[in-house]
């Protein structure tokens, strides 16, 4: 399983004119992350946003995914309309990606297709259809009972690989929740960290930080079966 920030980059790259403020931490379905992310574009507007995909990661990202040629540079005024491109790039329905409309709704571009023009090569040479991304859609939190029972049953989970984990402790110093979601297990030495799936808030910071890429994300069987994966 694999994760869809990639496909935020228009949005995402302006997060850090936020003073004091990192990916580490916020949720990137959860709905301040989202609006804030919006809102930044809104207030400084750049001229143009760049991607450079020459060399792309596909994956187990951003920190143990995998190099992945696609050859493309994109240039747009637009973030929306670059993100869209992006997906349809790597064959992900870019309705998937949690600032497409919210973005549109704000005024910042369009994400459907037929909307927006293209000059330059043909997309339709760039399309790869064998990229690894999650091609899911993002499940938003509600309130109470139920956003909890949807979370630990629909949304993507951090799951350790005991194989892969050398038990150095990045992932238990990284969460921002801290030990009630992520911790050692008590009276078990050698035990790879025991996650509370009631606890932790889906940030994925255990996933990005791991050096030895023994974190991945994987849907719950619920979720599985909700979006036939």
């Amino acid at each position: 399983m694999e994760l869809t920030w990639v496909a935020v980059a228009g949005a995402f790259l302006l997060a850090s004119f936020v003073k004091g403020t990192t990916a580490m931490g916020f949720p990137l379905i959860a709905t301040p992350m989202v609006a804030m992310l919006v809102d930044i574009n809104t207030f400084i507007r750049p001229r143009l946003y760049i991607m450079d995909a020459i060399e792309a990661m596909e994956g187990n990202g951003p920190r143990s995914g995998h190099p992945r040629a696609m050859n493309f540079l994109l240039f747009s005024t637009d973030p929306v309309a670059l993100d869209s491109i992006a997906c349809r790039m790597i064959d992900l329905n870019p309705e998937f990606v949690p600032t497409s409309k919210p973005g549109e709704q704000a005024g910042l571009g369009t994400y459907h297709y037929e909307n927006i023009e293209l000059l330059g090569d043909s997309l339709d040479s760039f399309i790869v259809k064998d990229f690894l991304v999650e091609r899911s859609p993002p499940v938003h939190n509600a309130g109470g009972r139920l956003r909890g029972f949807l979370r630990n049953r629909l949304t993507p989970r951090p799951v350790i690989d005991p194989d892969l984990c050398d038990r150095c402790g990045t992932c238990i110093a990284i969460c921002p929740v801290g030990s009630t979601a992520l911790d050692w297990m008590r009276h078990e030495a050698g035990k790879v960290p025991r996650l509370d799936y009631n606890r932790c808030i889906r940030c994925y910071c255990c996933q990005e930080t791991c050096p030895r890429g023994a974190v991945t994300v994987r849907s719950p069987l619920l979720g599985r079966l909700v979006f036939r994966k």
